[in-house]
């Protein structure tokens, strides 16, 4: 299980068509939802493997843009209107009934199996995913740096079904206006069809190109939204308007067929996470899925619309819609369950309890609510348990995020009463202290689940620039300007920025004024750095043109007299930046950038890396463990990186320039703990809780004090 930026989860199966088994039923698109749904699935079990898979989000998408429109068109055709009414309440009818219960039960089994620390980001989604916006939160999520590093939730997977959901309310109402700006023009009726065309025309070309440029220049947030991917909807109906049966005589529908199921696979074994998607590239797997539609139902036995309607794929067809819904919670929550992660068997036991699951959901929840008279009889009945059904997740999703609003609550009279405790926090690993162990034994501070907020809701919102903006966003801490002992500056990535708490407080205790600046992924040095999994030079170009930009701030404000600046410097690499060179960018960035600030006067303080918990979570890491707190401890060996910071400092020996070196804070010579004096000292990986660097505020102030001579 990745997080978001790097492995998407896919969509849902389009669920739009006939029921009927009769005229007008295509047994060889039940087939291919199929394909496209074992893709899916192989990918989130296999994902190393499969590593495209999903792309079948692109061949719902087209499906349910087909079939969608041919059912609209048909209506305008024999009616001259759309009922959006019924329209809409068929769509409540086919979807919701088996989107909410798999809400509903996911939640539970979280609340019942899950570690409170994922209680919080799995409610907030739940509430979006009933509400169908969960595309666009996971959008927000994915250009938020310190929101990105989540683990994938049980419902994360919906976004793509919010995706269905407002093609689903937008796109009949948009034919239908094509259709009366046809009917208002005058044109003959025949040429309903040809405006209609054109109309989709410009709006797959529009929606096309966003797609283009907005994956390149923020593919993470791309993936989600809504407009880049109207188009894949708009290829569905654009074949539909034209007419799917085109390909003339079976040996060309043959062939037709099977290049488009080939690109299909090509796709989903070729592309993967690093795929710059759902760009240009999207066309392979948009445009197979056309092939294999327009080649219709017909070719011989030879024709992949044989193999493609037997008997198991059109059953994977028919439950594809549940199997989608049901696979993914099954994924998320097994290994919290087995408490180790997927093997082969339990893979095996998932896909075994996701097909019995999608079955009886199909025959009990699923195909009832589309028939029966309790919703159907009606359109205002589909309405009211729309409404219904939504408002009881959404207050349930609600109650769960109260109670850990509670928990947070309780935490802060906790941390009150044990503030002052000689061996609260970094007092623990004092020389001398006799605190043992020096982890401590008393209930932690705050409990797991509150420190896995922080990364959904930081302290200071809004005061880190996006990975691919370049705005200089600043943030005032400590004092007023006006007034203020003395003008400082924090600058750097977002280990600068996890450091906003102790600055606020040291500013306001010794009457400074504190100027930010802060980019995600982005340390302030003049060499250029390179991230591994960046996928666009956008984000490389807008961390040189936001370093610039700073610099060129700090040499115009003449208030200021220090800068603090931090880099988690371990995690990128650095190359010669374009405009001035350098023998060894690692360090000799930082020392190039730190010259220009001593010679304009200001003195440089350099905050040296915190330890690394290779790669774990500690609150979920302490939550898995209750017992246990040395579960999530590292070897002091491994988790002090090789600090670039500390070694520009070193080498340039300049009297204006200083290292605040705290290690000692987090490690004693063996040992980089997880907890310390009850406080739990990161909030995710890599980024220090809030109350950890509040406790860090008095030995922050003495090696300043220290080393500045003051």
């Amino acid at each position: 299980m990745t997080g978001l930026a790097t492995t998407p989860v896919a969509a849902p199966p389009a669920v739009a068509g006939p029921r009927s088994r009769g005229k007008g039923f295509r047994p060889e698109i039940q087939g291919l939802r199929a394909v496209a749904v074992l893709l899916v699935v192989a990918f989130h079990l296999y994902p190393n493997r499969v590593a495209g898979g999903y792309v079948g989000v692109d061949v719902f998408f087209v499906i349910s843009g087909f079939l969608i429109t041919a059912h609209i068109h048909r209506e305008l055709v024999s009616t001259g209107s759309v009922s959006l009414r019924r329209f809409w309440a068929r769509r409540i009818r086919r979807l919701l009934p088996a989107s909410l219960l798999v809400l509903a039960v996911t939640g539970v089994a979280v609340i019942a199996l899950v570690p409170a620390t994922v209680w919080s980001s799995t409610a907030r989604q739940i509430g979006a995913s009933a509400l169908y916006v969960q595309n666009w939160v996971l959008a927000g999520d994915a250009v938020d740096y310190m929101a990105a590093d989540n683990i994938p939730t049980a419902v994360q997977h919906y976004w793509s079904l919010s995706v269905e959901e407002q093609f689903y309310f937008v796109w009949p109402a948009l034919l239908l206006g094509l259709a009366l700006l046809h009917r208002r023009s005058g044109s003959a009726a025949g040429a309903q069809r040809r405006y209609l065309i054109g109309g989709l025309v410009v709006l797959v070309g529009a929606s096309f190109v966003w797609s283009v440029l907005a994956t390149a220049r923020d593919q993470a947030s791309a993936y989600f939204i809504t407009p880049t991917r109207a188009w894949e909807f708009g290829a569905g109906a654009l074949l539909a308007l034209a007419g799917a049966e085109r390909l003339r005589g079976d040996r060309w529908r043959g062939l037709a067929g099977w290049a488009g199921l080939v690109a299909i696979v090509v796709a989903g074994l070729a592309f993967s996470s690093a795929s710059l998607f759902p760009g240009w590239i999207a066309v392979l797997p948009v445009l197979g899925t056309v092939a294999v539609i327009a080649a219709g139902s017909s070719g011989g036995r030879w024709a992949p619309a044989w193999w493609l309607s037997l008997a198991p794929m059109r059953f994977i067809g028919d439950v594809s819609y549940s199997v989608y819904l049901w696979h993914w919670p099954l994924i998320i929550v097994w290994p919290y369950v087995t408490g180790v992660g997927l093997r082969t068997r339990d893979k095996l036991a998932i896909v075994v309890a996701t097909v019995l699951l999608a079955w009886a959901s199909k025959a009990w929840v699923e195909d009832p609510a589309r028939v029966r008279p309790l919703l159907a009889a009606a359109p205002w009945r589909s309405y009211a348990f729309a409404v219904v059904g939504m408002s009881v997740v959404v207050a349930g999703a609600a109650g769960v995020l109260a109670e850990v609003d509670r928990r947070a609550d309780a935490a802060a009279v906790q941390r009150a009463a044990a503030i002052a405790s000689d061996c609260y926090g970094p007092h623990a690993l004092d020389p001398g202290s006799g605190c043992e162990p020096p982890e401590g034994n008393g209930e932690l501070i705050p409990p797991p689940e509150v420190v896995a907020m922080q990364n959904q809701e930081p302290l200071y919102p809004g005061c880190q620039a996006g990975i691919t903006s370049t705005a200089l966003r600043t943030c005032e801490l400590g004092v007023p300007r006006l007034g203020a002992e003395r003008v400082v500056a924090l600058v750097g990535d977002s280990h600068a920025t996890q450091w906003f708490p102790a600055f606020d407080q040291l500013g306001q205790e010794l009457g400074w004024h504190v100027v930010t600046y802060a980019k995600s992924s982005c340390p302030f040095t003049q060499a250029q750095r390179v991230l591994e999994s960046e996928q666009t030079d956008e984000a490389m170009l807008s961390c040189v043109a936001w370093r610039d930009g700073v610099r060129e701030q700090l040499l115009a404000d003449e208030d200021i007299s220090y800068v603090f600046t931090a880099a988690f410097s371990s995690a990128y690499g650095f190359t010669d930046s374009v405009d001035d060179p350098v023998s060894d960018p690692g360090t000799d960035g930082f020392e190039a950038i730190w010259a220009d600030l001593v010679a304009d006067g200001h003195e440089v303080f350099a905050l040296s890396e915190v330890p690394l918990t290779q790669g774990d979570n500690v609150p979920n890491c302490l939550a898995a463990h209750p017992g246990d707190r040395m579960a999530c401890a590292v070897p002091r060996e491994t988790a002090v990186p090789r600090s670039l910071l500390s070694e520009a400092v070193r080498d340039m020996a300049d009297p204006d320039v200083h290292l605040i070196n705290l290690i000692p804070q987090f490690c004693d010579d063996e040992t980089c703990y997880p907890v310390v004096g009850d406080v739990i000292v990161f909030q995710d990986y890599s980024h220090l809780s809030a109350d950890y660097v509040a406790a860090l505020v008095p030995y922050l102030r003495d090696r300043i004090a220290q080393v500045a001579g003051s």
